[in-house]
């Protein structure tokens, strides 16, 4: 997705890298205000704007599923002014968008930056179903396939293949109701129009408090501090199970390799402060913070992992 004259651009790299910040820094969100990547984006902000002496101007970006927001980043010119956090739909919207116009590769049209957390999910129902733990979903599921429902904020979404992943370990089947936003797809599980859903805690945390929603199990590898009681998905019997998106900063491909590295050691700087790790708790998130040269090899084996969990969606 890059436009001729890259060539011209890198050969003054050198010394445009040194003039580095010298204007505002646009970081996109691939979806609407209110969601977890959108907390997590506007927290690295203001550090990231204190410490590099710049703004960092936070816009949301949520057209065809978050398309819009990659394709325009991937576009941009590769600079350092123009990052974006990225999560699973970096691997699926290539697959599963139907929207016109181009893509993107995951490997060739971005600049891996610094990975700073991963995100479990939660898979709840209405605090109205009959379901009272995973195990009697499971049961419901298997002894009626393809009856019950669940929603997510589209084809090829975490959410989607959350519980993609759910049905072929159970083996069981259920229906995809897709919906534009997360808000839609959850607050249709707690009026009792869709059996369930597999959401992050920004979306299910504030429906569980007030008695809408009833979690059954968490996707991570541990319990959450504010579900104690709920198990993982591995604990409720699934033990081949753990399911959760990663949160990658990515500038577009060419980055220049000075402002890439300025630009890593500022994410891995903040994520491994104090602040961040109250915000993470609070958040629900998974600690894992990597650097560029550690992030940068693994994209590729996102990439096979991700396709092969799509090949399942489509089966479905």
């Amino acid at each position: 997705m890059k436009a001729a004259g890259a060539i011209p651009f890198l050969a003054a790299t050198p010394a445009f890298a040194q003039q580095f910040p010298s204007q505002p820094i646009r970081m996109i969100v691939p979806a609407s205000p209110g969601t977890s990547i959108d907390a997590i984006t506007r927290f690295f902000s203001d550090p990231l704007s204190k410490s590099l002496g710049v703004p960092v101007v936070v816009e949301n970006i949520s057209g065809a599923g978050g398309l819009m927001a990659y394709r325009q980043t991937a576009g941009a010119t590769p600079d350092g002014y123009t990052l974006m956090l990225t999560g699973v739909p970096l691997y699926l919207l290539p697959i599963f968008s139907t929207a016109s116009g181009p893509t993107f590769d995951a490997v060739t049209d971005f600049t891996p930056i610094a990975r700073v957390a991963r995100v479990p999910f939660a898979i709840v129902v209405s605090s109205e179903a009959p379901y009272q733990n995973l195990g009697e979903l499971i049961e419901a599921m298997r002894s009626d396939p393809g009856a019950l429902t669940y929603s997510s904020q589209g084809v090829g979404s975490s959410a989607h293949l959350c519980a993609v992943t759910l049905n072929d370990i159970a083996g069981t089947e259920s229906l995809h109701i897709g919906y534009k936003e997360s808000s839609m797809a959850t607050t249709d599980v707690a009026s009792g129009r869709i059996a369930f859903t597999c959401q992050t805690s920004t979306g299910v945390l504030p429906l569980i408090s007030a008695g809408k929603l009833r979690p059954l199990a968490v996707t991570g590898s541990e319990r959450w501090p504010a579900l104690p009681d709920i198990p993982t998905v591995a604990e409720a019997g699934f033990p081949e199970f753990e399911y959760s998106s990663q949160l990658d900063f990515m500038g577009p491909a060419s980055l220049p390799p000075e402002v890439a590295a300025t630009l890593s050691r500022e994410f891995v700087q903040i994520a491994q402060g104090p602040e961040f790790q109250q915000f993470y708790t609070q958040q629900i998130l998974t600690l894992d913070v990597r650097d560029m040269d550690r992030l940068k090899p693994e994209i590729p084996q996102e990439v096979t992992r991700w396709q092969s969990t799509a090949r399942l969606a489509q089966t479905q």
